[in-house]
């Protein structure tokens, strides 16, 4: 559905853009995009800009204060009120103020609409719709316009490797196993399984390997009963056919067969950064996997925690070897079994 809306508001903009050209009259082109939901929606350009707009009418009176109106890096936000009533209808109109930012808006909108079309009244269309642009504003905070780093790129792959392999066999795990990638809501852990917590470490280094750790409590165990730990090595190969869009297009069709669990992940993929939008930057860097282990975090594992550091030291992050990791290899059908019964 996102992705035959998107192409759809692409065309229409386009449509606007052409049309806009041949008038001389500077103003806001628009077409309707909705008929049967609680807001009228439209997709619009602005003339002579040809900046494109999303535009929403809903009562005046539902409409926030200026200063509680969320802003946007890349965007504008403004609202038109043509009545002096309360009662009197005004238009919110989101903008993107740089072409740069074209196909982030594009998606962007697409969340928008959507989201909105579900909405049974106006009120709770404008509830929505501030909830949403406030969720994409913290989508700008945490990531970069222009795509994923290439270390989190290898992180993603590892998570989701991880995922499909060992979580989505079936498709009684589809949801449930979804929900529990905690590390797409920037958790202290990637996975949590009910009482079972799971980090994955994505490494590209050659013997021997290191894994990052990132804090202080992301391999304390004592704050889970099981901790455990999978280790993911992988050579980077240009142009191979395993790359980070194939595995997401792989699980997007396995998962599709269950209602809701596209959505579920289209919604971490978006926590985690990812956009398909960039699918052109991530395409050329395949990865051959080299080497996997799983390991439980017991007492004698290789880190620091809290209780290992002094008074007023803390947010530090630091290596392990993997090779010291071994001698606490967990065998992966036991570990895979214990977390499949907590994931239904």
């Amino acid at each position: 559905m996102g992705r035959r809306m998107k192409m759809k508001l692409d065309d229409l903009w386009s449509e606007l853009e052409a049309e806009a050209r041949q008038i001389t009259e500077d103003g806001i082109l628009k077409r309707l995009l909705n008929s049967n939901s609680a807001c009228t929606m439209y997709a619009g350009v602005q003339r002579p800009s040809l900046n494109r707009l999303f535009l929403m009418q809903a009562p005046r009176i539902l409409f926030p204060s200026k200063e509680h109106m969320p802003e946007l890096r890349g965007f504008d936000l403004n609202v038109h009120v043509t009545g002096e009533e309360p009662e009197t209808h005004a238009t919110i109109i989101l903008s993107a103020n740089d072409p740069v930012f074209n196909e982030v808006f594009s998606v962007m909108l697409v969340n928008l609409y959507e989201s909105l079309q579900s909405c049974s009244s106006e009120r709770q269309a404008m509830h929505t719709f501030l909830q949403k642009l406030g969720q994409w504003r913290e989508f700008f905070e945490r990531n970069s316009i222009n795509g994923l780093s290439e270390m989190a790129q290898r992180g993603l792959y590892g998570e989701l490797y991880f995922l499909k392999k060992f979580i989505l066999t079936k498709e009684d795990y589809f949801i449930s196993g979804i929900l529990g990638w905690t590390g797409s809501k920037n958790r202290q852990h990637d996975f949590q399984f009910g009482d079972i917590a799971l980090e994955v470490k994505t490494c590209i280094t050659k013997q021997h390997q290191k894994m990052q750790i990132a804090n202080e409590q992301q391999l304390d165990e004592t704050l889970v009963a099981y901790l455990y730990l999978f280790h993911l090595s992988l050579s980077v190969i240009e142009s191979h056919v395993n790359t980070l869009p194939a595995i997401i297009t792989d699980i997007r069709e396995m998962i599709q067969s269950v209602y809701g669990a596209l959505s579920h992940f289209e919604s971490a993929l978006m926590e985690r950064g990812y956009l398909d939008i960039h699918n052109d930057l991530y395409l050329p860097r395949g990865y051959a996997v080299r080497e996997e282990n799983i390991f439980r975090v017991v007492d004698g594992f290789p880190r620091l925690t809290e209780r290992d550091l002094p008074i007023g030291v803390g947010d530090l992050s630091y290596s392990i070897s993997v090779a010291e990791c071994k001698k606490f290899t967990a065998p992966f059908d036991e570990v895979i079994e214990h977390i499949r019964r907590n994931t239904k």
